[in-house]
């Protein structure tokens, strides 16, 4: 990937840009001290006013009950007993038959079902890619894993089942026509029946005789509004698995058909009695010799593709790599639940992403190195190069490499002030950034996205050279040394 291509091919993203702008790409050496906040906690009796006495004594010191006298009532008089004792009844018993308080109940730890290990999306990366070659910015890896794992769809995902209950991992079931993983094969075609029918089958309605005989009723869909059918009649439960599985594979057989409406209007149930009068039936594509020409029902062409085209149906796979966009179509459940899972806790601390995208940059031609041998690690276009005491500048960037050196994370802004002073012309001001341009561009100063400029070292030792050269890893070209 060059710049050239970059610029041929502009981010259609706008995201991309912005994102590139607005991140803190800023090394952690600089930062300042971590603020200390105070957790409140001290003090708090001081605030909360004097505290109440016991029985023997006044609820506030000498000033005795406020509250007046207690109301009167049958077989209460003034000083009696008072309705009843709540601060017993606590201690006694009064609570006892609620059972135990379900904040005191932690929920168990998610136990996801798959492991999912998330990398850049092909054409996503290329676009990210271009635009950070064009700037020519030193950014911190795990700034660009997480500028990724932002937005799904630019992530390509593996995944990979689990053990479960120390049983062995099962394979993962792969819906052909679309590419979205499910955990059993059965899910798969209740998916391709749902939302790709028409690749296998196309749909030719028939003529037939209306039911006869007297129907008091009819069920109704509350979602769709569709008439199923009188439950008397042979046909209900067929009625009922095909309108179940073209509008809610995901959920439970069950559950649907409880939420049916029993209609008794004499309309709907007429309405019904016209609907029956026309059968849709499937005809199947590219079919071969032997195969039926027409299939009468849902359950039919569901069987037929579970015989005859199975292989163009669904794939059992020992690990699958899936597009990140395709998450908000996949149903809720298990599988979705454990790769969100994995996502959250990549987008707090993005290690494993950051390690997959590593190779990835370098074949890409960027230049990882670390800050110190245990450092952040930092990616460019630019091959960073520290300064040698024998080499020489002009006397422009010399002062740019010192006012750094004293300073570092200046704005170019506050850089310019600094050498120029505010009475500098125009002409000097564009000469001082065409230098501190070339400085950048030859990798002697690192700029990161926020503004700041960072001067690389110097290496006034041969040991001190060879420590700092250990911290850039090998670029995809180079082999390490063994």
């Amino acid at each position: 990937m060059s710049p050239e291509s970059a610029e041929n091919n502009p981010p259609q993203e706008k995201s991309f840009e912005l994102d590139l702008s607005s991140l803190g790409f800023g090394p952690s050496w600089v930062s300042g001290p971590a603020e200390n906040v105070s957790s409140g906690s001290k003090g708090f009796r001081e605030n909360r006013g004097p505290r109440r006495d016991g029985p023997s004594g006044p609820r506030f010191s000498g000033e005795g009950d406020r509250r007046g006298p207690r109301r009167e009532g049958p077989g209460q008089g003034q000083g009696g007993p008072r309705r009843d004792d709540r601060r017993d009844d606590r201690r006694g018993g009064f609570r006892s038959d609620r059972g135990p308080r379900a904040w005191s109940e932690e929920p168990p730890p998610f136990q996801p079902i798959v492991s999912s290990t998330f990398y850049p999306d092909d054409a996503k990366f290329e676009l990210l890619g271009g635009a950070m070659k064009k700037s020519k910015m030193t950014y911190e890896l795990f700034e660009v894993a997480q500028l990724i794992l932002d937005k799904e769809d630019r992530l390509s995902i593996v995944i990979r089942p689990l053990e479960r209950n120390g049983q062995p991992a099962t394979p993962l079931a792969l819906s052909i026509p679309d590419s979205h993983p499910f955990l059993t094969e059965t899910e798969v075609v209740n998916h391709v029946m749902s939302h790709h029918l028409d690749k296998f089958f196309e749909t030719v309605e028939v003529e037939i005789e209306a039911p006869k005989g007297s129907f008091l009723m009819v069920a109704r869909c509350p979602q769709t509004g569709k008439i199923l059918g009188a439950p008397t009649h042979h046909s209900y439960q067929r009625n009922l698995r095909e309108h179940h599985t073209r509008n809610f594979p995901n959920v439970p057989f069950d559950r649907f058909k409880s939420k049916l409406e029993m209609v008794r209007e004499q309309e709907a149930i007429d309405a019904w009695l016209k609907g029956m009068s026309r059968r849709t039936e499937y005809v199947p594509k590219d079919r071969k010799e032997g195969e039926p020409e027409r299939l009468e029902s849902l359950d039919a062409a569901r069987a037929f593709l579970l015989v005859h085209r199975k292989d163009l149906v669904v794939k059992m796979l020992p690990w699958v790599r899936c597009r990140g966009s395709i998450l908000k179509d996949l149903a809720p459940g298990p599988l979705v639940d454990s790769i969100r899972f994995a996502l959250d806790q990549q987008r707090r601390f993005p290690l494993e992403t950051a390690n997959g995208i590593r190779g990835r940059l370098r074949k890409e031609g960027f230049h990882l190195y670390r800050k110190g041998s245990k450092g952040i690690t930092y990616a460019c276009s630019v091959r960073r190069r520290c300064r040698d005491p024998k080499s020489t500048f002009s006397d422009a960037m010399a002062k740019i490499f010192d006012s750094l050196d004293r300073k570092p994370a200046q704005h170019a802004k506050d850089l310019v002030l600094n050498l120029l002073g505010e009475t500098a012309t125009e002409e000097a001001k564009k000469q001082l950034i065409a230098d501190l341009t070339f400085l950048i561009s030859e990798g002697y100063i690192a700029n990161l996205p926020d503004g700041r400029l960072f001067a690389q070292p110097i290496l006034s030792s041969q040991a001190e050279a060879k420590a700092e050269a250990a911290n850039d890893e090998p670029d995809a070209e180079e082999k390490p040394a063994s």
